[in-house]
């Protein structure tokens, strides 16, 4: 059974939504704008609405407050023979604009032919060497009623305590359902999850780049508006009270505006970080507030040889990681890698200790999975993202709460102020593709259509 049966990938449409079309339509193609725009963000979401801009001829700044592109896509060279990522780095559906774009760029894709591991108790194996097991059988069909979930509002623990699911596997629901979604169990609404997936409509399956950085996709795309791009400039203050929009720096600068687009992180909003004069609306702070965003980090291991399965996709653990991915299948035939996905409570964990003293915990994890001595002796490089502490992303991805709205919740967040701040990324999706790189594309595109609507 892979996660991507039945994660984020089932072709089902409100129809009441554009965003998953590829089709790139511009309802506003005729309409001029000659204001100047400010981009708040250069991820995927802030480098699409300037680009869609660029054909429009508009005058635009994209500010950046870290020193690279990117946002959550960041990409790591050097560490093995081998691109590697750190955030982002499968292209989930096979219909959408971020798929287009990465079949364009040339780089083919890993093959899938690997299987999935679980640990239960002491043993790793695979779906099929647990088939006859009935916890497993039990987990595995509570993850699939969680994703057509119709009850009231709960929280995934609450929802496996209720369907008195086996201690010991509760860790693989929670591994399959809310970690991949970016947080952990008692915090990620089963409803919201079933919302979210019932609207999904970027097609199946889960694509991994063979030899190429996700970071190099973006820089070929974008390569004509990278020079409207202004890093190391963090945008602390957006006052909008009068005719022209003031940007105020980190270092005091001002400028002026006539639109602005917020791209940044739901968490980043979340915080204190950017302060809007006046203050938002009621309606948006409180969208703000409703939608889940926090920590989560990437462990990535490189060994001298491999210890796991050679069939192995991921493997599915009970400890502080409930993820490892094999990194280096039909990517290399020299380095063994292994990168680690953990988010909510685990990583909060994890991120209390300093990076030594975590990659020092996760190992010792290892070590009891598969043997004493066993990765601890192979290991040879080892490298942790920590997103939370990430000044400018401050968390991994935002997810459904309980009593958070849904859909409409994220609605609301997207919705412009007065016709002069406008908001995008992944978070503001509320076609079922939050959480998503190709999500934060299309909320590009809509944003920009959202500012060319209200041109007169």
């Amino acid at each position: 059974m892979q996660r991507r049966d039945f994660i984020k990938n089932t072709v089902l449409s409100t129809g009441a939504i554009a965003f998953g079309s590829c089709k790139e339509e511009d309802p506003y193609a005729e309409r001029e704008y000659k204001g100047q725009i400010a981009i708040i963000g250069a991820g995927a979401a802030g480098l699409y609405a300037g680009y869609l801009l660029a054909e429009k001829k508009a005058n635009y700044t994209i500010y950046e407050a870290a020193d690279q592109i990117g946002g959550r896509i960041r990409s790591l060279k050097g560490f093995t023979d081998f691109d590697l990522e750190l955030g982002a780095e499968k292209i989930q559906g096979n219909r959408s604009l971020w798929c287009d774009w990465v079949k364009e760029s040339g780089a083919p894709f890993v093959p899938n032919i690997s299987t999935d591991f679980y640990q239960i108790g002491n043993q790793v194996l695979s779906e099929s060497q647990w088939s006859n097991n009935a916890d497993f059988k039990a987990a595995v069909s509570l993850v699939q009623q969680a994703m057509n979930y119709s009850g009231a509002d709960t929280t995934l623990l609450q929802y496996m305590e209720s369907a008195k699911l086996a201690s010991g596997v509760r860790h693989i629901a929670d591994a399959l359902v809310a970690n991949a979604h970016g947080t952990s169990a008692n915090r990620l609404s089963v409803l919201g999850t079933t919302e979210e997936r019932q609207a999904w409509s970027a097609g199946e399956g889960e694509f991994l780049l063979a030899n190429r950085s996700l970071t190099s996709v973006l820089e070929e795309k974008f390569k004509n508006i990278l020079p409207r791009v202004v890093l190391n400039t963090q945008i602390k203050r957006i006052d909008y009270t009068n005719e022209r929009i003031m940007l105020e720096d980190a270092q005091a600068q001002r400028r002026y505006v006539d639109k602005v687009i917020i791209t940044v992180p739901l968490a980043v909003l979340q915080s204190t970080d950017l302060q809007f004069t006046p203050a938002l609306p009621e309606s948006k702070i409180a969208s703000i507030r409703s939608i889940g965003m926090g920590a989560g980090m990437k462990v990535i291991l490189e060994f001298n040889r491999r210890f796991w399965d050679a069939a192995t996709d991921s493997v599915y653990t009970s400890g502080a990681v409930p993820e490892y991915r094999v990194s280096s299948n039909g990517r290399s035939t020299k380095s063994f890698v292994l990168t680690g996905l953990t988010m909510g409570e685990r990583a909060e964990a994890l991120s209390a200790q300093s990076s030594a003293a975590a990659i020092q915990s996760i190992i010792k994890e290892l070590d009891v999975i598969y043997g004493k001595g066993v990765a601890s002796g192979a290991l040879t490089n080892a490298r942790l993202m920590d997103w939370g502490k990430d000044p400018f992303i401050k968390g991994a991805y935002s997810y459904p709460i309980v009593g958070g709205g849904g859909l409409l919740t994220r609605q609301t967040l997207s919705l412009p102020v007065q016709r002069k701040v406008y908001f995008a990324g992944e978070a503001t999706h509320y076609g079922g593709h939050s959480g998503t790189v190709h999500g934060a594309i299309e909320s590009g595109r809509r944003v920009v259509e959202e500012l060319y609507r209200d041109v007169t």
